[in-house]
């Protein structure tokens, strides 16, 4: 929920301009929402009527309403998308099994732009619905929140943040470990690494090496073949890790050349071994991935590149 803030900061200190109401965070209650679904459900012309005199008696030229959704969370949406005006909003985990559910929302409630994380999604989503309102907008990064250590004074060596690639961890840990070499994971299922906003920034901000693979990798399932770039990639730089995992197509698009180290699963050991020893050796790329990251994908370059396709359409 903290990255889905940093772009309602982001919106909200732009003004809120193209948009008259933003409603990220307020929302009915999980009970009136099921009450509303079981209505919706056995009285369906009845909602319909209700929903027209609704609209009808707070119709308002020029309202745009927009929230910032985590996962398909529709409760968060109302009572605003029983509105008049145009609706929207940006999905974060718009995961493949999420498509059918998505598409009913945005037809029924006549959504005028959904924007979503994944290209692939918003692709997938276009070709299921034949509807030209879903636009790819990649996740961003608040600049302001997060700092880096001098080179010199970076003590932890590798770190893999939140979901491991198991089989990647498996070939390094005792390779780290015999070289006493700093070593972050979970090692206990849920037991977070960093437990508060704040050590989350100073541990970024202390790295060296930033363990970075997308969840196709190391979640297939709940991906469903999605491969896309996430937020922990850009907070990464931001902080001048050296990223060593995998990058997806569309980062290696949005970028214009690959600023991932990539994983060699034939030798990682021996790769990431080399990798610490030579790691003056990457300063260039990794200043040259922060460079990038300031001047093109903080979560204000998002909001502009979203202010942009709406108004596009007027």
């Amino acid at each position: 929920m903290d990255i889905a803030a940093e772009l309602e900061e982001a919106i909200s200190s732009d003004g809120g301009a193209s948009v008259s109401a933003i409603h990220p965070k307020e929302s009915v209650s999980s009970k009136s929402y099921g009450v509303w679904l079981r209505f919706e459900r056995c009285f369906p012309e009845f909602i319909k009527r209700v929903v027209a005199a609704l609209r009808a008696k707070l119709a308002a030229g020029g309202q745009h309403y927009f929230n910032v959704l985590m996962e398909p969370n529709w409760r968060k949406c109302f009572p605003y998308v029983l509105y008049p005006g145009r609706k929207s909003v940006y999905l974060f985990d718009a995961w493949p099994v999420h498509h059918e559910m998505i598409s009913q929302f945005v037809q029924t409630h006549h959504l005028s732009f959904v924007f979503v994380s994944s290209s692939q999604c918003a692709a997938r989503l276009r070709d299921m619905s034949g509807s030209a309102v879903y636009s790819w907008v990649p996740e961003g990064v608040d600049l302001s929140k997060y700092r880096y250590s001098q080179y010199e004074a970076k003590d932890i060596d590798v770190l893999e943040l939140g979901r491991k690639y198991d089989a990647y961890h498996d070939l390094i840990v005792k390779a780290l470990e015999d070289d006493g070499r700093v070593h972050l994971y979970e090692k206990t299922k849920g037991k977070l690494i960093f437990p508060t906003g704040e050590d989350l920034i100073d541990g970024l901000a202390r790295t060296k090496i930033s363990v970075c693979v997308p969840s196709n990798i190391t979640h297939p399932d709940r991906a469903g073949g999605i491969e896309t770039m996430t937020v922990r990639y850009l907070q990464s730089m931001v902080s001048k890790c050296l990223i060593v995992g995998h990058a997806p197509e569309e980062m290696v698009e949005l970028f214009g050349y690959n600023p991932v180290v990539e994983i060699d699963m034939k030798k990682p050991a021996e790769q990431i071994r080399d990798v610490l020893e030579n790691f003056a050796d990457y300063i260039p790329l990794i200043e040259k991935n922060y460079t990038e990251t300031l001047a093109n994908h903080s979560w204000s370059n998002r909001w502009q590149q979203m202010r942009a396709i709406m108004q596009s359409a007027d």
